[in-house]
């Protein structure tokens, strides 16, 4: 019974991590390789709230909370590629989070890893956070440029899965969120307010490309809405029967919903000039 009580709060915690964040990414990328990384984080207000709670100590109104940390951003820049640096950034505020946007430059599209898993933009009580290696679930590329430049997107789904099964699985039968009404609802409050967005956009016309979810010279890599899977109850019982490990667990899982965009594709190619 304890293992099993460990476990339900292991998961729940991991599912509040990445469940209090709508974010975007956008990646551009410019003819000679170079561009920029506009990134949006918005952290919702019952988050902060809880967080609060957690620390023990007394605070001002998660409403007046700025989340904007320029020397995390810049350690951030780093740990995105060589050559990276913070261009610009400022806060944000809605009426549901508070958060900030920052824009990133790089000089060379092959030496960029994002990481498309959100924990690691999730603020935590004391020293440290989230790791963001073992959080990683880095989308890599390749780049050649020519009359016709080319560019390759590769998602870490194969790395995962590899990963994934030299873990042991007897955990994974020892609890079902669907068959607990308390646990699941806690699942809909937290995944109520998640939002994941990620798009490639190239410098001109693309003239090639295997994307599914193209729009100009924009590709979206993954689009999802949590928020509509509340309201397909057969879905969100899949998921919580899932209850994926990984974000890329949890796109197969979107992929059949509508209005979510989804790349399942291992590598995306693009043609453009």
């Amino acid at each position: 019974m304890k293992f099993r009580i460990k476990v339900i709060i292991t998961v729940l915690l991991v599912l509040f991590l990445i469940g209090c964040v709508d974010t975007s990414t956008i990646v551009k990328v410019n003819q000679d390789g170079s561009g920029t990384i506009e990134e949006r984080v918005i952290i919702s207000l019952g988050f902060m709230q809880l967080m609060q709670g957690m620390s023990g100590e007394a605070a001002e109104p998660v409403e007046n909370l700025n989340l904007l940390d320029e020397d995390k951003l810049k350690e951030k820049a780093a740990r995105i590629g060589e050559n990276v640096a913070l261009v610009s950034a400022e806060s944000i505020k809605t009426d549901s989070g508070t958060g900030y946007k920052a824009i990133y430059s790089f000089k060379d599209i092959n030496k960029i890893r994002i990481n498309q898993n959100p924990a690691e933009n999730v603020p935590t009580p004391g020293p440290g956070g989230p790791d963001a290696e073992e959080t990683g679930e880095f989308i890599t590329f390749s780049f050649k440029k020519g009359s016709t430049s080319t560019l390759n997107i590769f998602t870490p789904r194969e790395e995962l899965a590899a990963k994934k099964g030299q873990e042991n699985q007897n955990t994974a039968a020892a609890t079902d969120p669907a068959a607990d009404p308390g646990m699941l609802e806690m699942m809909r409050q937290i995944y109520q307010d998640m939002r994941i967005s990620m798009a490639v956009e190239v410098e001109g016309s693309i003239i090639d490309t295997n994307a599914l979810y193209r729009e100009g010279s924009r590709i979206t890599i993954m689009e999802l809405d949590f928020g509509k899977l509340l309201e397909n109850e057969e879905q969100f019982q899949k998921l919580a029967r899932a209850n994926p490990d990984t974000l890329e667990e949890t796109k197969e899982l979107f992929k059949d919903i509508p209005g979510m965009k989804v790349e399942l594709q291992d590598t995306l190619n693009i043609s453009f000039r």
